[in-house]
Parts: C-alpha cells; structure tokens; sequence
C-alpha cells in the first residue's frame, strides 16, 4: 500500500472519503489506528481489537475464528478502502499508521472517532449524503439561509456553482436539468438523510443540518459558510430572532438570501440596485413570481441601465429614480449595492467594498426579519412617509420618489 497525497481537497477526494467513512466497521478501524498513531498498530493486534469491538466482548475474549474472520475483513475490504481515500498508509514494516489527512486537523471530526457511539448508523448516513458532490453543494446552499428556499431557487444556485459562473450565465436549460434532479433524486434523499426539510407539494427546502456536520467538509472554500457556521451553532431556523440582526459576507449567499426574501413577500417589494452587475438572472425571477403572486413591486436606481433592463423584463414594476443620492455612504466608507425590503418585516442591506483584481466586489450585507426586529424598525423609520408614496395610486410605472 502506499500514502497518496492526503492534502488533496478536490470534489472526487471528497467523494472517496465520505463513502468510505458510511461504513462504521470502517469508522472503527480508523478509531483504531488513529487511537494507535503515535507508533500505528499492526495487522494482527488491529484485527483483534477490531473483533473485540465489533462482536462487544474483552480483548481476552476474542476468539480465533473471530480475529480471522476480521483480519480478512481488514485486508481485502476495510484498510484498501482507508488508504484509497488517503486517511491510513502502510510503512515498510508493515503498521499501519493514520496519515496527515486534513479531517484530523477537524476537532468535530476527532470527536466522532473518539466517542463510539450508540448511533452509528446515522453517522452511516450522514457520511454516505455527503458522498454525492451534489448534496454537498445542495448543503452549501441551504447553510447560508435561515429560512425555506423554493426548489428553483435551489436549483439555479447549485447549478452557478457546479459551473463556478453567475447566475445570469447559467441557461434556463441547465436549472431545469438540475431542478429535474434535485426533486427526483436529492431532495428525496437529503430528506430521508435528515440534513434537509422538502415539502415537494410546496415547493421548498429548509437547512437542518446535523450535530456532527462541518461546513469545512462540504466543499473547497469553507468560508462560503463562515456566517452560518457561526449562527447555526448557537441557534435553529425556530429561533425567535426578532432582535437579530445577522452578517453575511460573499455574493453568492447574499444573492441567494436576497432572493428567498424575496420570495416570502406576499404584499409588497421594494428593491434597490445601483449597478447592472447587481442584477442576477435569479432576481428576475423571483420578481416576476412576486408579481405572478399579485405582489406589487417596485425597483429603483440611479443607473438608467438598470431601469431599462427591468422595464423590459418586467413591464408591471413601478419604477422610479431616487432624488437623494443615499445609497452612498459619507466618505471612506462603503456605498450601499443593494437593498430589499419585504413586506416592509424582513430587510436586506448589502454594500460593496472595493473591487478585486478581477472586477467581483467583496459584499457584506445586513439582514434582518421581523416586524418588530430593530433593523427592520430602524429601517422603516429611515424611510419613514417616503414609502407612503408607494401606496398612492398612479397611471405610469415611473415615479420620483425623494428617497
């Protein structure tokens, strides 16, 4: 046997680990040797405290058709698959050790090798969900939200991110590929795994999640998930978060957090972009499901493009210019990009921090749910009566609201 290059972090690595750990036997050899790794264990004595946990009986105990029988096991079935996935290796002597793998830098990981528990088949399924790249970008997507996600929401995010391109690159083709496959295939299985919620007759997926579940584990770039590793550790989507008010860094969850709330609107959306690169394919259709819903949407900017574009796409949004040039902060700080105001209960504040090399600006945004949440409130007050003028009548879809 020999140690492959265990700092290898990409998808089909993943893949060969997670399916190798659905297995608790599995699970108990690596508890083994990775309980041994100071000196490793050898063949023989890892065969025998192998047998003695599986059949629960002393060490002293373990009879020899026993220690046969799981040395065999350990030969041909369990250790191949360890050192395939790049968690174990054989020296010259024959010991087999545990290797540098990342997963043993994960305290989480750590614990679940050191505390054999009574549940191990829902470890059994937890590792072999995550042995499906797709389910690990499904998770990804859904960790960043704190509320449901309709399914072709879901749908057009992982298929951007499978194809590392915008949403607004993505054909409609390719969604409903993915749509396909997520109602049929994913969801079904991520529900039954219980990482996730799907009500198929709705239409929508919520996070779960699982207590043994890093963010770390589902892909590449764990800081995709900073926000709601932290949040998702010290509360649950029932949550009373009236007084919350929550971070999210990166542009792919405030797109997609953006787009759920918008999504929930059942009276009224108001949305502010100030740029066309702002303007994702998603956002659009989620503005043309609200106004399908008899929700009454309103969209403006100071970028005449911006009007454009959405007077084309969708003709029935009140549109209008802001007189007031708010959307950008005193100087020295970051201009506002971004702002959707649900119902006037749920509100997301995104800004845009200077621009990288290849032109993706560094977003941070704030978002808060709730009528009496502090956020929402402070945000009504800002507005105050100039939101009054969305509720009077008018004959064109251009207004000059002093905002």
């Amino acid at each position: 046997m020999s140690n492959p290059d265990v700092s290898e972090r990409s998808p089909r690595s993943r893949e060969e680990v997670f399916d190798t750990l659905a297995d608790s036997t599995r699970r108990d050899v690596l508890r083994i040797v990775h309980g041994r790794s100071s000196n490793g264990v050898s063949k023989t004595d890892l065969a025998f405290e192998l047998a003695a946990v599986t059949t629960d009986t002393p060490l002293a105990s373990v009879t020899d058709d026993e220690h046969q029988r799981a040395l065999l096991d350990c030969q041909h079935k369990h250790l191949p698959a360890l050192v395939d996935a790049g968690l174990v290796a054989e020296t010259d002597d024959g010991t087999i050790v545990t290797t540098d793998h990342w997963l043993f830098d994960d305290s989480e990981f750590d614990a679940i090798l050191t505390g054999r528990t009574d549940d191990e088949t829902d470890l059994d399924t937890l590792f072999d969900a995550l042995s499906d790249s797709r389910h690990r970008t499904i998770l990804t997507v859904l960790g960043n939200q704190y509320h449901p996600l309709s399914t072709e929401t879901l749908a057009r995010d992982v298929a951007a991110r499978e194809a590392e391109t915008s949403e607004r690159d993505v054909s409609q083709e390719r969604v409903e590929r993915v749509l396909i496959s997520l109602v049929h295939v994913h969801l079904p299985h991520l529900n039954d795994a219980g990482l996730v919620g799907y009500d198929a007759e709705m239409g929508s997926v919520s996070y779960e999640g699982h207590p043994s579940l890093r963010t770390d584990w589902l892909g590449s770039n764990p800081d995709r998930l900073q926000s709601a590793a932290e949040s998702t550790s010290t509360e649950s989507l029932e949550t009373d978060s009236s007084d919350d008010v929550r971070t999210l860094r990166g542009r792919e969850s405030i797109v997609t957090t953006g787009q759920s709330l918008c999504e929930t609107a059942e009276d009224e959306l108001f949305m502010m972009f100030t740029t066309t690169g702002l303007l994702e394919e998603g956002c659009f259709r989620r503005i043309e499901d609200a106004l399908d819903r008899g929700v009454d949407v309103y969209v403006g900017s100071r970028d005449p493009r911006v009007r454009e574009i959405v007077r084309e796409r969708a003709p029935e949004v009140v549109l209008w210019e802001p007189q007031l040039d708010w959307l950008n902060l005193p100087p020295n700080g970051e201009s506002v990009g971004r702002l959707v105001f649900a119902d006037r209960e749920a509100v997301l504040l995104g800004t845009l921090g200077t621009p990288p090399a290849d032109g993706e600006y560094d977003e941070t945004a704030l978002i808060g749910e709730g009528a009496d949440n502090g956020f929402v409130v402070l945000m009504r007050r800002l507005l105050g009566s100039r939101l009054d003028h969305l509720d009077a009548p008018r004959e064109t879809n251009q207004s000059e609201i002093p905002l």
